[in-house]
Protein backbone atom coordinates (compact mmCIF):
# COMPACT_ATOMS: atom_id res chain seq x y z
CA UNK A 1 0.00 0.00 0.00
CA UNK A 2 1.41 3.38 -0.96
CA UNK A 3 2.44 5.55 1.96
CA UNK A 4 0.81 8.96 1.82
CA UNK A 5 2.36 10.63 4.84
CA UNK A 6 5.57 11.55 3.04
CA UNK A 7 6.54 15.16 2.51
CA UNK A 8 7.83 16.79 -0.65
CA UNK A 9 9.71 20.00 0.02
CA UNK A 10 9.75 22.50 -2.82
CA UNK A 11 11.89 25.05 -4.57
CA UNK A 12 10.24 28.40 -5.09
CA UNK A 13 9.20 29.31 -8.64
CA UNK A 14 8.55 32.91 -9.62
CA UNK A 15 7.91 34.80 -12.82
CA UNK A 16 9.58 38.14 -13.41
CA UNK A 17 8.05 41.04 -15.25
CA UNK A 18 10.92 43.36 -15.94
CA UNK A 19 14.12 41.33 -15.79
CA UNK A 20 14.76 40.23 -19.35
CA UNK A 21 17.97 39.34 -21.09
CA UNK A 22 19.13 42.07 -23.42
CA UNK A 23 21.19 39.62 -25.21
CA UNK A 24 15.43 37.97 -31.16
CA UNK A 25 14.78 40.50 -33.35
CA UNK A 26 13.59 44.06 -32.84
CA UNK A 27 9.98 44.74 -31.94
CA UNK A 28 9.42 46.18 -35.44
CA UNK A 29 10.72 43.00 -37.10
CA UNK A 30 8.65 40.73 -34.85
CA UNK A 31 5.50 42.67 -35.68
CA UNK A 32 6.37 42.91 -39.38
CA UNK A 33 6.77 39.15 -39.74
CA UNK A 34 3.80 38.53 -37.45
CA UNK A 35 5.37 35.84 -35.29
CA UNK A 36 7.27 35.46 -32.03
CA UNK A 37 9.62 32.47 -32.16
CA UNK A 38 9.93 30.68 -28.82
CA UNK A 39 12.25 27.75 -28.16
CA UNK A 40 10.88 24.92 -26.00
CA UNK A 41 11.59 21.30 -25.07
CA UNK A 42 9.26 18.87 -26.89
CA UNK A 43 8.70 16.58 -23.88
CA UNK A 44 9.14 18.34 -20.55
CA UNK A 45 5.74 18.64 -18.84
CA UNK A 46 4.62 20.59 -16.93
CA UNK A 47 6.91 23.11 -18.66
CA UNK A 48 6.39 22.30 -22.35
CA UNK A 49 5.18 19.56 -24.67
CA UNK A 50 4.35 18.89 -28.32
CA UNK A 51 0.94 17.60 -27.19
CA UNK A 52 -1.44 20.38 -28.27
CA UNK A 53 -4.02 19.36 -25.66
CA UNK A 54 -1.43 19.79 -22.87
CA UNK A 55 1.25 22.16 -24.15
CA UNK A 56 2.73 23.03 -20.75
CA UNK A 57 2.58 26.29 -18.81
CA UNK A 58 5.61 27.83 -20.55
CA UNK A 59 4.02 27.48 -23.99
CA UNK A 60 0.63 28.68 -22.75
CA UNK A 61 2.41 31.69 -21.29
CA UNK A 62 4.27 32.20 -24.58
CA UNK A 63 0.96 32.06 -26.50
CA UNK A 64 -0.56 34.68 -24.20
CA UNK A 65 2.54 36.84 -24.54
CA UNK A 66 2.44 36.65 -28.35
CA UNK A 67 -1.21 37.72 -28.33
CA UNK A 68 -0.33 40.70 -26.17
CA UNK A 69 2.28 41.69 -28.77
CA UNK A 70 -0.28 41.27 -31.56
CA UNK A 71 1.52 38.38 -33.28
CA UNK A 72 1.29 34.58 -33.59
CA UNK A 73 3.44 32.14 -31.63
CA UNK A 74 5.98 30.07 -33.55
CA UNK A 75 7.46 27.20 -31.55
CA UNK A 76 10.94 25.85 -32.23
CA UNK A 77 11.65 22.51 -30.54
CA UNK A 78 15.04 22.11 -28.87
CA UNK A 79 16.33 19.77 -26.16
CA UNK A 80 19.13 21.95 -24.82
CA UNK A 81 18.98 25.72 -24.32
CA UNK A 82 22.31 26.15 -26.07
CA UNK A 83 20.62 24.99 -29.31
CA UNK A 84 18.51 28.17 -29.44
CA UNK A 85 21.06 29.80 -31.74
CA UNK A 86 20.73 26.97 -34.27
CA UNK A 87 17.02 27.58 -34.86
CA UNK A 88 17.23 31.34 -34.36
CA UNK A 89 14.30 31.63 -31.99
CA UNK A 90 13.46 34.98 -30.43
CA UNK A 91 12.95 33.87 -26.85
CA UNK A 92 12.98 31.14 -24.24
CA UNK A 93 10.64 31.08 -21.26
CA UNK A 94 11.94 30.46 -17.76
CA UNK A 95 15.50 31.79 -17.70
CA UNK A 96 16.93 32.07 -14.19
CA UNK A 97 17.60 35.65 -13.18
CA UNK A 98 21.04 36.06 -11.64
CA UNK A 99 21.33 38.33 -8.65
CA UNK A 100 24.34 40.48 -9.50
CA UNK A 101 24.46 41.85 -5.98
CA UNK A 102 25.31 38.45 -4.58
CA UNK A 103 28.47 38.06 -6.65
CA UNK A 104 30.27 34.94 -7.70
CA UNK A 105 31.10 33.83 -4.18
CA UNK A 106 27.53 33.83 -2.85
CA UNK A 107 27.23 30.06 -2.82
CA UNK A 108 30.05 29.48 -0.38
CA UNK A 109 29.07 28.23 3.04
CA UNK A 110 25.48 27.26 2.12
CA UNK A 111 22.87 27.27 4.83
CA UNK A 112 20.01 24.82 5.09
CA UNK A 113 16.89 25.15 7.18
CA UNK A 114 16.00 22.50 9.74
CA UNK A 115 14.53 19.43 8.02
CA UNK A 116 10.76 18.95 8.14
CA UNK A 117 11.21 15.26 8.90
CA UNK A 118 12.89 13.74 11.94
CA UNK A 119 14.86 10.91 10.36
CA UNK A 120 15.53 9.20 7.08
CA UNK A 121 16.98 10.14 3.72
CA UNK A 122 16.02 13.14 1.60
CA UNK A 123 15.63 12.56 -2.14
CA UNK A 124 17.54 14.94 -4.43
CA UNK A 125 18.42 15.03 -8.13
CA UNK A 126 21.87 13.62 -8.77
CA UNK A 127 24.63 16.24 -9.07
CA UNK A 128 22.15 19.10 -8.56
CA UNK A 129 22.68 22.15 -6.35
CA UNK A 130 20.39 20.70 -3.60
CA UNK A 131 22.47 17.50 -3.79
CA UNK A 132 25.61 19.50 -3.09
CA UNK A 133 24.04 21.52 -0.27
CA UNK A 134 22.60 18.54 1.60
CA UNK A 135 25.75 16.50 1.13
CA UNK A 136 27.94 19.35 2.43
CA UNK A 137 25.75 19.52 5.53
CA UNK A 138 26.05 15.77 6.07
CA UNK A 139 22.29 15.30 5.77
CA UNK A 140 21.38 11.74 4.72
CA UNK A 141 20.26 11.73 1.11
CA UNK A 142 19.42 9.52 -1.83
CA UNK A 143 20.04 10.75 -5.38
CA UNK A 144 17.76 10.18 -8.37
CA UNK A 145 17.81 10.93 -12.09
CA UNK A 146 14.92 13.41 -12.13
CA UNK A 147 12.39 15.26 -9.97
CA UNK A 148 9.64 12.85 -11.00
CA UNK A 149 11.81 9.93 -9.86
CA UNK A 150 12.22 11.67 -6.51
CA UNK A 151 8.48 12.15 -6.15
CA UNK A 152 7.86 8.49 -7.01
CA UNK A 153 10.36 7.53 -4.32
CA UNK A 154 8.57 9.72 -1.77
CA UNK A 155 5.21 8.22 -2.69
CA UNK A 156 6.60 4.67 -2.35
CA UNK A 157 8.24 5.41 1.00
CA UNK A 158 11.79 4.92 -0.26
CA UNK A 159 12.75 8.31 1.22
CA UNK A 160 11.09 10.39 3.91
CA UNK A 161 11.07 13.56 1.82
CA UNK A 162 12.20 14.97 -1.49
CA UNK A 163 13.57 18.36 -2.53
CA UNK A 164 12.12 19.27 -5.94
CA UNK A 165 10.93 22.38 -7.83
CA UNK A 166 7.33 23.12 -6.92
CA UNK A 167 6.40 23.08 -10.61
CA UNK A 168 7.12 19.35 -10.61
CA UNK A 169 5.51 18.85 -7.20
CA UNK A 170 2.30 20.58 -8.32
CA UNK A 171 2.17 18.68 -11.62
CA UNK A 172 2.81 15.36 -9.85
CA UNK A 173 -0.03 15.98 -7.42
CA UNK A 174 -2.34 16.92 -10.27
CA UNK A 175 -1.63 13.55 -11.90
CA UNK A 176 -1.48 11.63 -8.61
CA UNK A 177 -3.80 13.34 -6.07
CA UNK A 178 -2.81 12.64 -2.48
CA UNK A 179 0.33 10.68 -3.39
CA UNK A 180 2.63 13.13 -1.58
CA UNK A 181 2.23 16.22 0.54
CA UNK A 182 3.98 19.55 0.03
CA UNK A 183 5.47 20.71 3.31
CA UNK A 184 3.44 23.54 4.84
CA UNK A 185 6.16 24.75 7.18
CA UNK A 186 9.16 24.65 4.85
CA UNK A 187 10.23 28.07 3.59
CA UNK A 188 12.92 27.82 0.88
CA UNK A 189 16.03 29.72 1.81
CA UNK A 190 17.85 32.12 -0.48
CA UNK A 191 19.91 29.42 -2.21
CA UNK A 192 16.79 27.41 -3.06
CA UNK A 193 14.62 30.11 -4.65
CA UNK A 194 15.07 32.37 -7.62
CA UNK A 195 13.22 34.53 -10.11
CA UNK A 196 12.74 33.40 -13.68
CA UNK A 197 12.14 35.51 -16.77
CA UNK A 198 11.68 35.52 -20.52
CA UNK A 199 15.11 35.52 -22.17
CA UNK A 200 15.22 37.49 -25.42
CA UNK A 201 18.04 37.00 -27.91
CA UNK A 202 19.50 40.18 -29.46
CA UNK A 203 16.37 42.15 -28.59
CA UNK A 204 16.14 45.90 -28.94
CA UNK A 205 14.94 48.07 -26.06
CA UNK A 206 11.47 48.42 -27.64
CA UNK A 207 10.90 44.65 -27.65
CA UNK A 208 12.11 44.26 -24.07
CA UNK A 209 9.78 47.04 -22.91
CA UNK A 210 6.85 45.59 -24.91
CA UNK A 211 7.38 42.15 -23.37
CA UNK A 212 7.63 43.63 -19.87
CA UNK A 213 4.37 45.54 -20.38
CA UNK A 214 2.73 42.38 -21.72
CA UNK A 215 3.87 40.40 -18.66
CA UNK A 216 2.55 43.10 -16.34
CA UNK A 217 -0.84 42.92 -18.06
CA UNK A 218 -0.93 39.11 -17.97
CA UNK A 219 -0.16 39.12 -14.26
CA UNK A 220 -2.69 41.87 -13.52
CA UNK A 221 -5.57 40.10 -15.28
CA UNK A 222 -4.51 36.78 -13.69
CA UNK A 223 -3.79 35.09 -17.01
CA UNK A 224 -0.40 33.86 -15.78
CA UNK A 225 -1.60 32.65 -12.34
CA UNK A 226 -4.49 30.85 -14.07
CA UNK A 227 -2.14 29.17 -16.54
CA UNK A 228 0.03 27.96 -13.66
CA UNK A 229 -3.04 26.69 -11.79
CA UNK A 230 -4.04 24.46 -14.71
CA UNK A 231 -0.84 22.52 -14.08
CA UNK A 232 -1.25 22.39 -10.31
CA UNK A 233 1.32 25.13 -9.73
CA UNK A 234 0.91 28.12 -7.44
CA UNK A 235 2.05 31.40 -9.00
CA UNK A 236 4.47 33.29 -6.76
CA UNK A 237 5.35 36.98 -7.30
CA UNK A 238 9.01 37.78 -7.96
CA UNK A 239 11.30 37.67 -4.94
CA UNK A 240 12.59 41.04 -3.78
CA UNK A 241 16.35 40.85 -3.36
Amino acid sequence: MRRERMTAAVLAVALVAGALSADAASLAVVRERGTLGVCAHPDALPYSSQDRSTPGFQLELAEALAKQLGVRLRTEWIVFTRHARRVDCDATIGAIVKDEAEGAGSRRGPRLSRPDVKSGKIGVEHSSWPHYVLDSRKIPLASYGSSLDILDAVAKGEVVAGLVPDAYAGWYLKLNPGAVKIADTYVPERDFRWNVAVSLRNADVALVEAVNQALDALIADRTIPNIFARYGITYRPPIAR
